[in-house]
């Protein structure tokens, strides 16, 4: 009867309301069970999964968001609840089972606003796979549509590093650039984007580019470890360029890391031995090869260093 109605409605909306408390999850879960047709249903069962999600129980938003999808299709948020679902598994660690609710989305959902994450987040699953190709794919949808400008200038990035791993290294130095001009060149990417360049003018025997890059991924202020490199390149560099004061005096630069067996520290005592030699600085030269007997760990290495070394010490006498 209408009157029977109209009580069932009232106590589906009861159970609703009760279920808004903090406390309320039991109640929500027994509005889904006792009134699987309500109106109030698909709300609550999103209401459920949202709670597992904010409080990183992952698995099981997963799960409750996986009902939301299969028990409401027509439920008004249906692309969220999938969205969710796919992030969930993806915090979780289920990454087979965020890619394939990912790739499901994007045939369900041609119109959501939620598309370019999808396209970002299964980009990166796919590059964290070695599909590079796959990934570029991806990310330069998000490029070429409507993306929000961080996700964006992330997925060009991101785009530019399938591109290396491809093979394809003028492609990444464009985009690369293209980074520059259009996003940011003093943000967090700004000592990988100038590191990425350096290596790509380096390898194509632009020299010169590759260190004025190498400098300024130094002044973007990198991490110890990757300054450490970034002097060595520069010294490498500048000997290719027949400039060994200049080397010496990366190298040297390189030489001041509070970790005395980092592997290019070592490279660089290594070639400023070698500079020494060259120049008959044979003080310099027997300096050089105690830090390496000192400091490195491949034996073969610090064998040759002792018997340059033993050598060396008759000039120096």
């Amino acid at each position: 009867s209408q009157y029977a109605s109209e009580a069932e409605r009232g106590m589906e909306l009861a159970l609703y309301r009760l279920g808004q408390r903090d406390d309320g999850s039991e109640v929500l879960t027994e509005l889904v069970e006792r009134y699987p047709t309500s109106s109030f249903a698909a709300d609550a069962q999103f209401e459920i999964a949202m709670r597992s999600y904010n409080a990183e129980r992952y698995e099981d938003a997963a799960e409750e968001f996986r009902r939301v999808v299969s028990q409401f299709p027509g439920f008004s948020a249906a692309d969220r609840a999938h969205y969710l679902m796919a992030e969930a598994y993806r915090q979780a660690g289920l990454t087979r089972d965020a890619e394939l609710s990912y790739e499901q989305f994007l045939s369900f959902f041609p119109e959501s606003e939620f598309r370019p994450m999808v396209h970002f987040y299964l980009g990166s699953i796919r590059f964290e796979k070695g599909e590079y190709l796959r990934a570029a794919i991806d990310f330069t949808g998000i490029i070429d549509g409507e993306a929000p400008r961080d996700i964006a200038a992330a997925a060009l990035f991101n785009m530019a590093l399938c591109r290396r791993m491809l093979g394809e290294s003028e492609e990444a130095r464009e985009s690369l650039e293209r980074y520059r001009t259009e996003y940011s060149s003093t943000d967090e990417r700004a000592v990988d984007i100038a590191y990425q360049l350096g290596d790509i003018h380096e390898k194509a025997g632009r020299t010169k580019e590759a260190i004025e890059e190498y400098k300024r991924s130094i002044a973007a202020k990198p991490p110890e470890p990757l300054r450490i490199e970034l002097h060595y390149r520069i010294g490498f560099c500048r000997e290719q360029l027949e400039d060994l004061d200049g080397a010496l005096e990366s190298y040297r630069s390189a030489r001041k890391a509070g970790d005395k067996r980092d592997a290019f520290r070592l490279l660089a005592v290594a070639r400023s031995a070698s500079i020494y030699e060259q120049q008959e600085n044979y003080k310099g030269a027997l300096a050089a090869y105690r830090d390496l007997i000192e400091n490195a760990t491949d034996q073969e290495l610090v064998v040759a260093a002792q018997e340059r070394a033993a050598q060396i010490e008759t000039f120096v006498e």
